[in-house]
């Protein structure tokens, strides 16, 4: 009975905090201020890690692709080669190799993914102890998989996504969450400043959440998200 509710704990207490964790480093890490990353330089290879995660998020992701809309990657393929042949240049194809931040990427980069997160996580692992650590596993599974196989679900157009999604995918993308997860992501690449969370929850308690308007919603509809 005690190992189920520190398993349920573990579960609870995890996804919570890779929740304000997701939220506040997506804000102030993915989307620094210049007046934080002039810091950055002086952090040695942490602050190149910083700097890399910031400009595959920030400048990538929100700037350099999905110019026309939410749901169009690239406006041409002379834009697509051109992204390609700067990232290359720079020593960045990894960000080629992860969909242009659609997805994580490989297991390297998952791992590198979870770096942030470490300090928290093991001091959640070593006061919860056994049962707790494997609860905390599952939202740490969930936090991975969002990331690497929802989120470019986002970005499709509902009847596009649930044409092209497997069987189970096609499940999850029916779900309310999902559903509410699209239209959250939406207003975050709209107006940057907000809904920083995939995994839905922080963002109100941390004053992040911002709610669609009419016009968004006339945009939302347009789009078929």
């Amino acid at each position: 009975m005690i190992a189920s509710g520190q398993f349920v704990l573990g579960i609870s207490l995890g996804y919570l905090l890779f929740s304000i964790a997701e939220s506040f480093i997506h804000k102030h890490v993915l989307h620094a201020k210049r007046q934080i990353r002039e810091y950055w330089p002086k952090l040695g290879f942490i602050g190149t890690y910083l700097q890399n995660s910031w400009y595959s998020h920030h400048v990538v992701h929100h700037h350099r692709t999905f110019k026309s809309n939410h749901v169009t990657l690239f406006d041409s393929e002379h834009q697509r080669k051109e992204l390609n042949q700067l990232l290359t240049e720079n020593g960045k194809s990894s960000i080629i190799f992860s969909s242009y931040g659609l997805r994580v990427g490989n297991l390297f980069e998952k791992i590198k993914y979870l770096c942030p997160h470490l300090p928290w996580i093991i001091a959640a692992c070593y006061f919860g102890g056994g049962w707790f650590t494997l609860g905390l596993f599952v939202p740490l599974c969930f936090y991975i998989w969002i990331a690497e196989y929802v989120h470019p679900y986002l970005h499709f157009p509902h009847n596009q996504a649930i044409d092209s999604a497997s069987t189970l995918m096609r499940w999850v993308l029916k779900t309310q969450y999902f559903r509410f997860l699209t239209q959250h992501h939406y207003l975050h690449h709209k107006y940057i400043n907000c809904n920083f969370n995939l995994m839905l929850g922080a963002d109100w308690l941390l004053g992040h959440h911002q709610s669609p308007n009419d016009k968004d919603y006339s945009e939302i509809n347009e789009l078929d998200l």
